[in-house]
């Protein structure tokens, strides 16, 4: 059966033009995914933030806060991380690669040059943290989670330098309200 369609000639600028439109199609629409992605993980770990730094102001003598915490937005996590590769595209294996490079150098850093007081303990997790969206944002050209790694890492060191007084609650309103806006800003198309 044929087609009584008229037939169309196709230049070839016209098919790489074309082709480009569709890749760049293609990239927006991955950096979308990974937004939408990423968006509940920034929140929980605000939240999660907020809480922490806040008791460790109040309560600084209650050491199970932050592991049980930490533990608590693990699990998380990785209930949100199955809830979407169920949905979605297979997960790219480079976010789990990365993410275990920063724990990695996280013990050896600690191994090697231990923070010696809790401000600088209270620092240095956030800073790793902003490194981690900062090196997620460069490689997939998600320049939201450059700023909000960016961001962090600026109000982290702010606070650390200028507020040490009231460091957890900078750290809680500020670094956990970077981290929640941050997620909501990613919700955005």
């Amino acid at each position: 059966m044929e087609s009584n369609a008229p037939k169309v000639a196709v230049s070839s600028s016209d098919a790489e033009l074309a082709l480009r439109e569709i890749a760049k199609a293609e990239r927006h629409s991955a950096i979308t995914y990974g937004y939408r992605t990423a968006s509940p993980h920034l929140v929980v770990w605000g939240v999660i933030w907020m809480v922490g730094y806040g008791l460790a102001y109040l309560r600084p003598a209650w050491p199970l806060v932050w592991p049980a915490l930490t533990i608590f937005g693990f699990a998380n996590s990785i209930r949100l991380g199955w809830k979407e590769r169920r949905r979605a595209q297979p997960f790219d294996w480079r976010y789990r690669a990365t993410l275990l490079a920063v724990v990695l150098f996280t013990v050896a850093i600690f191994a090697i040059l231990s923070p010696k007081t809790s401000a600088q303990f209270s620092a240095f997790v956030p800073m790793l943290v902003a490194l981690f969206y900062c090196l997620v944002g460069i490689w997939t050209r998600g320049m939201r989670l450059l700023v909000t790694g960016i961001a962090l890492a600026v109000l982290t060191v702010s606070g650390y330098l200028w507020m040490r007084a009231v460091f957890p609650v900078w750290m809680a309103v500020v670094g956990g309200g970077a981290l929640i806006l941050g997620g909501i800003w990613l919700r955005k198309p």
